[in-house]
């Protein structure tokens, strides 16, 4: 698989991540605590050190880029997931923009500026879960990404329906969040995401089972 997108574009993520630790790491006092997590009501729920704060979102995108790259080499379908190069790419790309961001928005609070973090998330998130829908429904069968039940491992048919529909479910949950979120707020948001996203997990188990059941070769081959 070409895995060069991937690499260039997180590359690029990490080393302006990095840029802006460096210049952060000196403006602020080695004892600073700096806030590290909030709550779904925005509120800070925990302080941490400026090396967690300014360190641990670039070591962890150097970490995801590295593994996303990799990984490709040992599947058994090697060639299924060189066909859904473009989901993989995309997918490892976006998530280094949200880690990206993220980062941004955690030197801006070590700086010592205000941050309600959860208002801030979600408009990223709808922005990550649009753009895996968009692609999901292009991919073909692997062992590292995408919906994998019994079922639809083991059959093309019940894969390709499933993704379809989980890709429409994911970019309806983006949909739905952000409305959600304009409307009424962040925390509200969040509930309408995690509801969307256990419905869709569970609404991709069931079909790919009944994709299963109804996939023409399957039913060919039981018939002879």
């Amino acid at each position: 698989m070409n895995v060069r997108p991937l690499l260039l574009v997180n590359t690029m993520l990490v080393a302006a991540m990095a840029a802006v630790s460096a210049w952060t790491w000196s403006q602020i006092p080695d004892n600073a605590q700096i806030p590290v997590h909030w709550n779904l009501e925005g509120q800070v729920d925990r302080f941490g050190s400026k090396f967690e704060a300014l360190v641990l979102f670039p070591a962890l995108l150097t970490v995801v880029t590295l593994i996303m790259a990799i990984i490709p080499r040992f599947d058994p379908r090697r060639e299924n997931l060189e066909a859904s190069g473009k989901f993989w790419n995309a997918a490892t790309i976006l998530i280094g923009l949200l880690l990206a961001y993220t980062h941004g928005l955690l030197t801006w609070t070590a700086l010592g500026h205000s941050v309600d973090m959860t208002n801030a998330l979600v408009p990223a998130l709808c922005i990550l879960f649009a753009g895996i829908g968009n692609y999901l429904g292009k991919t073909k069968s692997n062992w590292f990404g995408g919906v994998r039940t019994p079922w639809t491992m083991s059959s093309e048919y019940s894969w390709e329906k499933t993704h379809r529909l989980a890709g429409y479910m994911f970019m309806l949950t983006s949909a739905a969040t952000f409305t959600a979120w304009l409307a009424v707020g962040a925390m509200p948001a969040f509930i309408v995401l995690f509801a969307a996203m256990m419905l869709t997990v569970l609404t991709a188990f069931v079909m790919s089972y009944v994709y299963w059941r109804n996939d023409p070769d399957r039913s060919t081959a039981q018939s002879k």
